[in-house]
């Protein structure tokens, strides 16, 4: 078993928090990008999550972009604490990084990204639309943005293995520098290390 401190736990923590908030502002950027290729209001992606939770405006806009930055930064930080947890998932170059990273925004693509717009988001916001409250420019956004929900949907496959790849290049910058200033071992010292006593 390998013996990890708490504060190497926070360290670890901090740096993938760090990490995931530079891939989800590369995120950022690709879905106000989004917003501009279907003629909406810049920030009108980010929207759809305030409106989900009763949200208006520049106030929906606002809440759904602290929400997407949140969730990236505490996958990053889960992605890089995991990394200590076993010498095989120790990133000891920036290409594992990379690598590790993209298959996570997969998963987490998988996981998570689709059934919450699926079965969460896109239910909420039908029943939010008809509302008094909504503005029309709402209702337009909320439109335009179901009319091109399939290429949406599979443009958000590209982004997720994007963040994961940016999340992934950071995290294995600082894990790589810390694997440099480790005394090597060899594989019979790992192996004995995770052998209990006898």
């Amino acid at each position: 078993m390998i013996s990890i401190s708490r504060h190497e736990i926070y360290g670890k923590a901090r740096a993938g928090s760090v990490a995931g908030i530079a891939g989800g502002f590369a995120l950022l950027v690709s879905f106000f990008g989004i917003d501009a290729s279907l003629n909406l209001p810049p920030g009108s992606f980010y929207m759809m999550i305030g409106l989900a939770v009763g949200f208006h405006g520049m106030s929906a806009i606002v809440f759904g972009g602290l929400i997407h930055m949140l969730t990236a930064a505490t996958i990053g930080a889960v992605f890089c604490m995991c990394s200590i947890l076993h010498p095989i998932l120790n990133l000891r170059s920036i290409w594992k990084g990379i690598f590790a990273g993209g298959v996570t925004g997969l998963e987490v693509y998988a996981i998570f990204f689709l059934p919450i717009t699926l079965y969460i988001m896109i239910p909420t916001i039908d029943s939010v639309i008809g509302q008094s409250l909504v503005s029309e420019q709402e209702r337009l956004a909320v439109t335009v943005i179901k009319a091109h929900l399939d290429t949406i949907i599979w443009g958000a496959l590209i982004l997720h293995v994007i963040y994961g790849a940016v999340m992934g290049f950071f995290v294995g910058m600082v894990v790589h520098d810390d694997y440099k200033k480790m005394p090597k071992k060899s594989l019979f010292d790992l192996e004995s290390e995770s052998m209990p006593a006898t």
